[in-house]
């Protein structure tokens, strides 16, 4: 390699392309302060405010490649691919190509599951005999390995064309990316391949490069208490890009299986508290109704074992299993509910994107009820659900359980559950009271529990959280 990575950087960097966007970022409407007449202040606060309240031009800096080429025809058009978050809420998009030609470009599709953009770049401009622009070949992100060499290109703090090496760390990262209203990545990809090849800001959308000069990842995300590099980056895998990529060109949009539930993966912790051995599966928190689970009568509560026929780990997540399963196929899901395995089929629906509201944390911890209404377990205050308990919480008119009022500062749970939190279950037995809630917790500690797994409500999303109670055991 006496070259070092001249050759790959010279097939490579064609395909590689600089993403400009412009925001409007809306003024802030603000009252001037009251002053004296003939005040020689005023003309300076009014300039000063007038300012404050115009809209304003913000631009920002991304990287992507191109994925397609019609170079020929009065509509002449090539297609890039970038991170959707570089894209998102954009007024104007302008590409770059590596010789500097600058190019209007629109957004044909996105898929905020994986954070990726496909957008449109009118050819029209360019002389004829330049249009024939290069589209990036495609590796196999599956036959990458941790060790591999690879290479960024990008636009990083927008210097274009920037081309940086480094090694594969590790190959099925889930970084928790935290999912907002305009991308929903954090549910969906969870085997991120993490790299040192240095990227900064302006790299989001850019290819990651085997050493033959095919792209085996999308750059996404950085790790960096700082803001610049700093040796940990994260790439959305080649081969769920190209999956999605595809299905972006043919329909507009992706097609992919819905079953129609709010999943969470068994813990150690979860598992011991239920009795189930070694932790695996995904546990069914709410049935969505009318969905497909709810048809094929998957309960809440179920554990999620095999889903058409691959076992769901930690590394098979149910997700992406039922994600990348085609739309109305029958498949067969083995359950674990209650003590024993149950088989299902299930006929999956399409997944439509949605939003999910989530209430506020509240942050008070005293007491909001009448003591005497009050029952302590495991350093939590609990109490039935009245009706100012009910408004002040946002909890639902059917709900049953025993709600969360105040928690000490010495409870196992301190740091896991909320005011406001509804515990409906305890380690799968239904909670309609709090009195049940201390039978339930009583008769873990009977069974030598280390942990408990409650079932709670949470601005209206049900939720499995598992706490230790073997500080409770000590002391009792």
């Amino acid at each position: 390699m006496t070259k070092g990575f001249a050759d790959v950087a010279e097939k490579t960097i064609p395909s590689v392309v600089n993403v400009s966007t412009t925001q409007i970022l809306e003024g802030r409407d603000r009252n001037m302060p009251q002053l004296p007449p003939g005040s020689p202040f005023e003309d300076l606060f009014k300039d000063f405010f007038e300012q404050q309240d115009k809209p304003k031009r913000v631009q920002s800096l991304g990287s992507g490649f191109i994925v397609k080429v019609q170079p020929k025809g009065d509509d002449a058009y090539a297609y890039v691919l970038t991170n959707f978050h570089v894209v998102a809420e954009a007024k104007k998009i302008t590409i770059v190509l590596h010789e500097g030609a600058e190019l209007e470009a629109s957004i044909q599709a996105v898929d905020e599951r994986t954070d990726l953009a496909m957008l449109r770049v009118k050819l029209n401009s360019l002389p004829e005999d330049k249009r024939n622009l290069k589209a990036v070949e495609w590796g196999d992100s599956n036959k990458v390995n941790v060790g591999d060499r690879c290479i960024a290109i990008g636009n990083p703090f927008g210097l274009g064309s920037t081309v940086t090496s480094g090694i594969i760390s590790n190959r099925s990262r889930n970084i928790g990316v935290r999912g907002t209203a305009k991308s929903r990545l954090s549910e969906y990809v969870d085997d991120f391949m993490q790299h040192d090849a240095p990227i900064n800001m302006g790299n989001s959308g850019g290819p990651l490069f085997d050493l033959e000069g095919k792209i085996i990842g999308v750059n996404t995300a950085i790790f960096s208490p700082s803001g610049g590099n700093v040796g940990i980056g994260f790439a959305i895998p080649s081969n769920l890009v190209k999956e999605t990529l595809d299905q972006l060109i043919e329909y507009g949009r992706t097609k992919r299986g819905w079953l129609g539930v709010r999943i969470q993966n068994v813990t150690d912790e979860m598992a011991e508290s239920l009795g189930f051995g070694k932790a695996r599966g995904a546990i069914v928190g709410a049935v969505t109704p009318k969905g497909p689970a709810a048809a094929a009568n998957i309960e809440a509560g179920d554990i999620i074992l095999e889903f058409d026929g691959k076992e769901i780990n930690e590394k098979t997540r149910l997700s992406r299993v039922v994600g990348e399963t085609e739309v109305g196929k029958k498949v067969k899901v083995k359950l674990w509910r209650k003590g024993k395995e149950v088989n299902v089929e299930v006929a999956l629906g399409e997944f439509e994107t949605s939003s999910d509201g989530v209430a506020a944390e509240t942050k008070d911890k005293k007491d909001t009820v009448p003591n005497q209404d009050i029952i302590e377990v495991l350093g939590l205050k609990v109490s039935k659900i009245t009706g100012p308990l009910s408004q002040q919480y946002k909890i639902k008119e059917d709900m049953t359980g025993a709600v969360i009022v105040g928690i000490s500062e010495e409870s196992p749970a301190t740091n896991i559950l909320r005011l406001g939190d509804v515990i409906t279950e305890v380690n799968q037995a239904d909670i309609k009271s709090p009195e049940e809630l201390v039978k339930a917790v009583e008769e873990a500690k009977r069974l030598k529990r280390k942990n408990i797994t409650f079932l709670i409500s949470r601005g209206g999303d049900m939720v499995y959280i598992t706490t230790r109670i073997e500080d409770d055991l000590k002391s009792s």
